[in-house]
Formats: C-alpha cells, sequence, structure tokens
C-alpha cells in the first residue's frame, strides 16, 4: 500500500469515526493534494480535478471538497496565500493543539509542525484575559526563509 494510500484510508476511517462521509470527489480532491509538492490554490485543484476526474467541473465543486476537508482536520488553508495543503499528520494518533506553517517567501515551501504545548498555552491564557474563546485549533503561518534557502 502506497504512503497516498495509507493516508487515504486514514481519512476515510477519520470520517467514519466522527459520523461523516468521504464521497469519491472529495477523496479526490485530497488524493490531488496529496500528490503535490506544496499548497495549492482552489482553482489550480480545479485544473487537475478536471484534467484527472471531471472535465466539465466548476469552481463549487473544488470549493465543497475543501471546506469539507478543512473541517475534518483533513487539509489546511493558508490564510495568507490562499492556497491549500493536506495534513502532515492525517497518520499520527496524537493530538495537537495547535500547528505552525513555516512557509518560505524564497521557494515557496511549506512546512507544518506542531505547536510547542507552552506557546499554545500562554496563547488560551492570553486570549482567556482577553474574554476571545478559540473555537479550532490555532494555526500560525509565520513567513521568511528556510534553510535551504538561507544556506544558498
Amino acid at each position: 500500500m502506497s504512503r497516498t494510500d495509507r493516508i487515504l484510508a486514514s481519512a476515510e476511517q477519520q470520517c467514519r469515526e466522527q459520523g461523516v462521509r468521504m464521497t469519491p470527489q472529495r477523496k479526490q480532491v485530497m488524493d490531488l493534494l496529496l500528490q503535490q509538492q506544496g499548497p495549492q490554490s482552489a482553482y489550480q485543484l480545479l485544473d487537475q480535478f478536471k484534467a484527472r476526474y471531471q472535465g466539465n467541473a466548476q469552481p463549487p465543486t473544488i470549493y465543497r471538497a475543501l471546506d469539507f476537508l478543512v473541517q475534518q482536520g483533513l487539509v489546511h488553508r493558508l490564510s495568507s496565500t490562499n492556497q491549500y495543503l493536506a495534513c502532515d499528520h492525517i497518520t499520527c494518533h496524537h493530538g495537537h493543539k495547535g500547528t505552525v506553517f513555516l512557509l518560505c517567501d524564497e521557494c515557496g515551501g511549506v512546512q507544518e509542525t506542531p505547536m510547542a504545548g507552552a506557546a499554545v498555552s500562554e496563547l488560551e491564557h492570553t486570549l482567556d484575559d482577553l474574554g476571545f474563546v478559540i473555537q479550532q485549533e490555532p494555526l500560525l503561518e509565520v513567513h521568511g526563509r528556510c534553510a535551504r534557502c538561507v544556506a544558498s
């Protein structure tokens, strides 16, 4: 079984456990994201979806699938670039309280890493003091240059 197949199977299992359905179109969009090296815009995914699965697909097809996948925690939306990428931790069996995305402004690479527990606790404490309640796990996007680009 390939890495992509293992991730898709795990994603389907998570959906079943949450009482939601991974439709064929949602699975196809997820598969497209898993085949990519970096984040993709909805329109890039639409072009790939048309070429591979359904030539007459329209933007709502992709956006509905992406919304579902984001809600299930299988895909992340990078707000600063309006792009999507599959979660690196779908097959993990441990919880995440927050995620940091390191976005390289030079090569476009993205690295996903769990947020340190102390950082999440401090953020929650600060927000509690302000009376603000977090509805989802915090996602933090940090722009800069990756180690490979800094070295070159």
